[in-house]
């Protein structure tokens, strides 16, 4: 009989190749560490980004941190911008001048403890990314390869390949070698080297806008006081644009829409960035210092195929966002979250490859819908502009153009409550409550295919959150009235080779003070939900059983496997040998 030592010491003799050392394949580094996956970052820049370009990360991807160990959620929590900065979004001529309108941006604050346990953050991503490294280096299964570029996919691509190698090249020495891995994840942006190698097509609409971004430092907040935002709109005739503060102690970017003939970073010298910056802020002896500029378009596309093989498309590589709603990044995160459980599971002989197609069609669509959001709220800003500044030319009141622009920076719907159908969940013929706006609006439940829902256990002075039972494993909630879906749980544990964990709701620690988890689990004191690894219903059944067996059938079914010569049939054996 093979040990648990000598399958954990074969399972992953090849790591997991992860192209790009950016938020999303840092990420997919600590996701494979939690399941003990060791990982390559090849990464082809020297360092993480100097640049801060995308700025928040959601309570749902603050969730997704806080699986990464208290140190990590503490040191993103820890980069927050101070109270105040998060809504609205102002429109001004200039930042110390006459503000014209102001929308509320309240998504960006969270949606408070009792839907979630952990805390939006607005930052910087040249921050979030150093956090990020440090905890990849830190697992100590995580091989850092910075300045070290992927030239060519030379297998993976194939639905019979075995394994996934590349080429690499070493930017400083020119020297050339060859990666094998179990897998390749690319989440190498969105000129993707890799999605371009394996000819997968994006569609949508690329170059809508052209934009300049510049980070620098002055100190603003001094000058606007209290008129606080998340963002500052400006427009007058020597600045258009917006201005975005970073830390509210001095750090800032601001974005500037151009011409496709002035997108050429030589035309943005220190001195041209200095004179828009004190334009927009109304101050004419501002001191700026300007740290960088970089140049962006805007796109709205998604890569026809986000599996190809032993290959898997994450963040920009799959899909790139208008940044009008902030999901770009988060989208990224979450997807990766969705992927990398699968793919831990597939490359460990726990489940079947069929599973890790169930990353497409579960995450692609809402994808799809999102992005196509997020443009409309780029269009509808604009209109709100229009009719803020320009209002006898616009064709919507300021308060209409206003009520078009409500889902800007209100999102919970698509942050919380986005429903997955494929076979990695067991449909029970429920469906969710129905809310006015499933893109900004949630209404928490436990239907198959939805977040589990967060409630507090315990105690009240030093609550638990459901959330925290959640880890690298299936997880089982029962009721105090039926012990059998507990056995249940450790029959499919020993026939499948998966790790289940199963907590009884008012057991010690776990009890329920607010009586509030059965009605919003849908179960009875006699029932059971299973809660995949990345914290999403698989399956429920809201009364007792008496053999446990369905179950051990959604296990199963979920990861396309054959019993391994276990009787699952009777009870009281529950799994074990006839």
């Amino acid at each position: 009989m093979t040990s648990d030592n000598e399958v954990n010491s074969t399972m992953f003799d090849k790591p997991v190749i992860i192209v790009g050392g950016g938020p999303v394949g840092l990420a997919a580094a600590l996701e494979l560490a939690r399941f003990n996956v060791p990982s390559v970052v090849i990464e082809r820049h020297d360092l993480t980004s100097w640049h801060p370009k995308a700025r928040n990360l959601n309570a749902r991807t603050m969730e997704i941190a806080r699986g990464w160990g208290s140190a990590v959620y503490q040191r993103l929590r820890s980069i927050d911008t101070p109270p105040g900065w998060k809504s609205p979004m102002r429109y001004l001529d200039t930042m110390v001048g006459q503000q014209v309108g102001q929308i509320e941006t309240r998504g960006f604050e969270g949606p408070g403890p009792t839907i979630s346990p952990a805390l939006p953050i607005m930052s910087s991503q040249d921050l979030t990314e150093a956090i990020l490294r440090d905890a990849a280096h830190a697992t100590g299964i995580v091989d850092l390869r910075f300045g070290h570029q992927v030239t060519d996919v030379l297998s993976g691509s194939s639905d019979h390949d075995c394994e996934a190698a590349v080429a690499v090249q070493v930017n400083a020495t020119g020297e050339t070698y060859t990666l094998a891995a179990q897998a390749l994840v690319a989440a190498d942006g969105a000129d993707s080297t890799v999605r371009r190698q394996l000819a997968i097509a994006v569609n949508g609409e690329q170059g809508i806008h052209h934009f300049v971004n510049c980070y620098f430092r002055a100190d603003i907040e001094h000058h606007v006081r209290e008129r606080r935002a998340v963002v500052f709109f400006v427009a007058n005739p020597d600045a258009a644009g917006l201005l975005q503060p970073l830390d509210a102690h001095g750090r800032w970017l601001c974005q500037i829409g151009v011409s496709p003939d002035q997108w050429v970073r030589e035309h943005w010298d220190p001195e041209r960035v200095t004179q828009w910056v004190r334009s927009a802020a109304g101050v004419p002896d501002l001191d700026v210092e300007v740290k960088g500029v970089g140049l962006w378009q805007m796109n709205a596309t998604v890569a026809d195929r986000w599996v190809q093989g032993r290959v898997v498309l994450c963040g920009d590589a799959a899909h790139q966002f208008p940044p009008t709603g902030g999901l770009g990044v988060n989208t990224g995160l979450q997807d990766m979250h969705n992927a990398m459980w699968k793919l831990a599971f597939c490359i460990g002989g726990l489940a079947g490859w069929s599973l890790l197609t169930t990353y497409e069609d579960e995450r692609r669509p809402p994808a799809i819908t999102t992005i196509t959001q997020c443009l409309e709220n780029s269009r509808n800003l604009a209109r709100l502009a229009a009719a803020y500044y320009y209002p006898a030319s616009s064709d919507l009141s300021a308060e209409e153009a206003e009520r078009e622009s409500r889902r800007f920076g209100n999102h919970f719907g698509v942050e919380f409550g986005t429903v997955y159908r494929s076979a990695a969940v067991i449909d029970d013929g429920t469906t969710p409550p129905d809310v006015d706006d499933d893109y900004s609006d949630y209404a928490p439940c436990a239907t198959p295919g939805c977040r589990a829902p967060h409630i507090w256990l315990g105690n009240e002075r030093d609550p638990i959150s459901t959330l925290d039972l959640f880890g690298a494993s299936f997880t089982v909630l029962t009721g105090p009235d039926e012990a059998i879906w507990r056995k249940a749980a450790a029959a499919a544990a020993r026939e499948f080779g998966v790790p289940i964990a199963s907590y009884t709701i008012g057991d010690p620690g776990l009890v329920d003070h607010t009586n509030t988890f059965f009605d919003l689990y849908g179960i009875g004191r006699d029932g059971a939900v299973l809660v995949r690894p990345d914290g999403y219903v698989a399956w429920r059944n809201p009364t007792g059983s008496s053999d446990g067996v369905p179950l051990i059938q959604a296990v199963r079914q979920i990861l396309d496997r054959r019993p391994v010569g276990l009787s699952i049939g009777v009870d009281p054996g529950l799994g074990e040998s006839s």
